[in-house]
């Protein structure tokens, strides 16, 4: 009986490892034939591709609200990590917004007497980064803690710390930094 519960909690652990662990996936671009190694989390909330020898970081936050405002090329992300260093990025896109809504259900103790939903909205802007092999290397190496982003419209920037959300979007990031390092140089 002992073998048996083995057997089946290695073969759950198993399954369960292949269904949730996220890997490089390589293809190649149907029209000029190249290699291309991809990391996809969440449909592109955490994303890195190598093609042409050029590693690409795309990366999505939401902002709450509805907002109206493109974000101009050229600005900066900063990623600060454990081990104290920071990576600055600049963004090489203009980033248009994408306006969400998240529509939630509240409901009493009993399903069928009464219960709220409400629906906020937010705001998604996806900004992309071309990294060098020290920057991969320095993600795949120390968790980021703590991301600074720019607001919409200003000066500004808001901080957001590795909690809820934000801690699997940088744990994403290290995840990914690792698979695609493996393919540098490759």
């Amino acid at each position: 009986m002992k073998v048996n519960f083995f057997c089946l909690l290695l073969v759950v652990t198993f399954c369960y490892s292949n269904i949730y662990s996220q890997k490089c996936k390589v293809s190649n671009d149907p029209f000029s034939n190249e290699r291309i190694v991809s990391f996809d989390f969440n449909n592109k909330v955490v994303y890195y591709e190598i093609k042409n020898e050029v590693v690409k970081f795309e990366i999505i936050f939401n902002y709450w609200g509805e907002r109206n405002y493109i974000f101009e090329d050229n600005k900066d992300f900063l990623f600060k990590l454990k081990n104290g260093k920071t990576i600055v990025l600049k963004s090489t896109n203009e980033s248009h917004p994408k306006v969400e809504q998240i529509s939630t259900t509240s409901q009493g103790p009993f399903p069928t007497i009464g219960g709220f939903s409400s629906s906020e909205s937010f705001t998604a802007y996806s900004f992309i980064f071309n990294l060098t092999k020290d920057e991969v290397i320095e993600f795949s190496n120390s968790d980021v803690t703590i991301i600074r982003i720019p607001e919409t419209g200003s000066d500004e920037f808001s901080d957001l710390e590795a909690k809820g959300r934000t801690k699997r979007k940088t744990k994403a990031i290290k995840k990914g930094a690792k698979c695609i390092l493996s393919y540098i140089d490759n």
